[in-house]
């Protein structure tokens, strides 16, 4: 009976997912053939490594969904609201919003990275992960004036319709196949930027470049790879700053820190990971040795504490993050979720999300 009720709401999901793809705006545009990649072939982008979905020949479909459906008994929704720090737009510094939301206001340049300030759940059909509960949460209104938009990809946690046309005035850095998402939703042609790996670019004096990352791109179920992927190096005045977006471990991180290493400051995709889909998100063993890679002097952990996108506890990546930095002495920056700091200054290593009902469940 329980595999029926599963096998419906799949079959359910799968009939809403198709009327979605084909009406909502929120799915983007169509892309075109981009043969002039050398990341681009048989219709599609592709990773330097085969980066299947799944890397585990026994995970059964079916009760994964069950399992991240029905069994939410093990801390992955915070037991209360995260308590986050309130933004304060005029000061600068490196400021985390949650997820791979961060807000970088540096020497003559405010950059944002991968936007989403909606406080709904995510699409298709708002039936998607609901955002954690901040006792501050932050809107557009809440934020300075952006010059530039780093997105990694388009999924749905990294670009999102609603906030993208807000930031309509700010000048796009996206990845190939994105553009035509951002001409859709009215942003004009002259404020997108789009890139190959190893692209580069400059805005206002700071250097931007599309690095590689270890993942996929799409919008909708039936367009996997049509967009591209990447990380991004931004190299502002004296600061070398790294961010990852999303990807699985992979030796180009070496080759990224040989290129434009050392930085200052990595953030790097630390949560959202499994066993059974290790190709695609880091473990967090592998996000202290890609820091290492990287020769970077931190590491700003993310793609955490907004969604529950994974079978582990919320505060599962930075517990183990954490305890790997310190084995490796490696410098973990845990700042809370609202809070500005400075790379010039003391760094915030605060163990803020340790709450003992949470930890119970560790």
């Amino acid at each position: 009976m329980i595999l029926m009720i599963i096998g419906g709401i799949i079959g359910l999901a799968l009939v809403f997912g198709v009327i979605y793809y084909n009406t909502s705006p929120q799915m983007g545009a169509g892309n075109g053939g981009y043969d002039g990649s050398p990341n681009y072939k048989d219709g599609k982008f592709q990773n330097f490594l085969p980066t299947p979905m799944i890397s585990n020949e026994n995970y059964s479909f079916i009760g994964g969904i069950y399992e991240y459906l029905f069994k939410n008994d093990d801390g992955r929704f915070p037991s209360e609201p995260l308590k986050t720090v309130k933004l304060n737009s005029s000061k600068e510094g490196i400021t985390w919003l949650g997820h791979s939301t961060v807000l970088l206001k540096l020497k003559e340049i405010t950059i944002i990275t991968d936007p989403v300030l909606n406080p709904n759940r995510l699409p298709p059909l708002y039936m998607g992960p609901k955002p954690f509960p901040y006792t501050n949460s932050y809107s557009f209104e809440d934020l300075p004036k952006i010059d530039a938009v780093l997105i990694s990809h388009d999924h749905m946690d990294h670009l999102d319709l609603g906030t993208v046309k807000k930031l309509k005035n700010s000048t796009f850095y996206v990845p190939l196949g994105t553009k035509p998402h951002l001409l859709k939703w009215g942003i004009k042609e002259e404020n997108i930027k789009e890139m190959d790996w190893y692209d580069e670019a400059e805005h206002k004096g700071t250097k931007l470049v599309l690095t590689p990352a270890r993942h996929f791109g799409s919008r909708g179920i039936f367009n996997r790879d049509t967009t591209f992927w990447g990380s991004w190096v931004i190299k502002n005045g004296n600061r070398s700053i790294y961010f990852g977006g999303d990807s699985g471990y992979f030796d180009e991180f070496k080759k990224i820190g040989e290129k434009f290493g050392p930085f200052d400051i990595v953030m790097l995709d630390s949560g959202q990971y499994d066993n059974d889909w290790k190709y695609l998100h880091l473990l967090p063993d592998e996000v202290i040795q890609a820091t290492i890679d990287l020769k970077a002097e931190h590491v700003l952990p993310i793609h955490i504490c907004k969604y529950v996108l994974a079978r582990h506890s919320w505060h599962a990546p930075l517990d183990a993050v954490t305890a790997e930095g310190k084995k490796k002495n490696v410098s973990v920056i845990t700042p809370q979720i609202g809070q500005t700091f400075s790379l010039d200054k003391d760094l915030p290593e605060d163990r803020w999300w340790r709450l003992p009902q949470d930890l119970k469940n560790k």
